[in-house]
Order: structure tokens, then sequence, then C-alpha cells
């Protein structure tokens, strides 16, 4: 077991004398550990991934402190239950102008939830239809409307 434990330090190069530990492992290869930046971009800042923020606001200048968490590169979540209509539709133009500045992004998830998120965090709709599903739903229709037409 502890062959297999130090076999794995030394894929991931955390063995500090790999050579000596395991004589059957080749370190012809040199691997080192990652340690560069997975993403790309000049303007991009670290972010705590396993970290959204959810904000019920109150009042329109609550939106102060949602853009800056999104600009912290943190998501967020925002309830508008407790804003009238008016004051909600205002804070969410100020958050959507902020998400728009820094190239962030927007979805509706619910009659007043609203999620938004930082450039490097990408929103999946897993409610949108594949183009398989499109094109059997488009085929079913033509047999309905063929059905219809014939008989």
């Amino acid at each position: 077991m502890a062959s297999v434990i130090n076999e794995i330090k030394d894929f991931f190069g955390f063995a500090e004398n790999s050579a000596s530990e395991n004589p059957d492992v080749d370190t012809s290869l040199n691997i080192k550990p990652f340690k560069g930046s997975l993403i790309n971009s000049n303007n991009a800042r670290p972010f705590a991934s396993s970290e959204i923020k959810i904000n019920e606001p109150r009042v329109y200048e609550d939106s102060l402190n949602i853009a800056a968490h999104l600009r912290e590169n943190k998501p967020v979540i925002v309830n508008l239950k407790y804003l009238d209509k008016q004051s909600g539709k205002r804070l969410i133009d100020f958050i959507c102008g902020t998400a728009y500045a820094i190239n962030g992004h927007m979805m509706k998830i619910g009659e007043n939830i609203f999620l938004f998120t930082p450039a490097n965090i990408l929103i999946a709709n897993t409610n949108e239809k594949t183009t398989l599903e499109q094109g059997i739903e488009n085929s079913e229709k033509d047999i309905f409307f063929n059905k219809i037409s014939t008989g």
C-alpha cells in the first residue's frame, strides 16, 4: 500500500527523493507538478470556486455590495423577494451593467431570482435542447402533421 502512495507522490512530483525510494519508477521523464494558471488573461483574478454569494437585497443601495462581490470574481445569486418591482428592475440593471463591464454573465433562474457570474465562470443551461432532441421533436411534429393532412 505504501508503494502505491509513493508512486502517486512521484507521479505528481510531491516525493522528495523519488529515485532512491522506488527504483522501478522511470525518472527519465522528469515530470514536474503544474504551477501555472488555468486562466490566460491579463485581467483575470483568482477566485474561490467553492463560494457563491446569495443576496436578498432590501433596498436599492444593496446593489453596491452585490457589485463588489461580482468584481471580486465571486458568483452572486440575487433574490428580489424583498424589493418592489421598480427598485428590483433598477437593481438588476445596475448589476447587469457591472457584469457587462467585467465581461461577466447573467441568467434568470426563477421568477425574481438571478445568477451573475464573473468572466471566468460560464453558465451552462441544461434545459436547452440538444440538436438531437430538436431533431426528434421536429420529426415527431412532421409525422403528426402528415397524419392529420392525410387522415
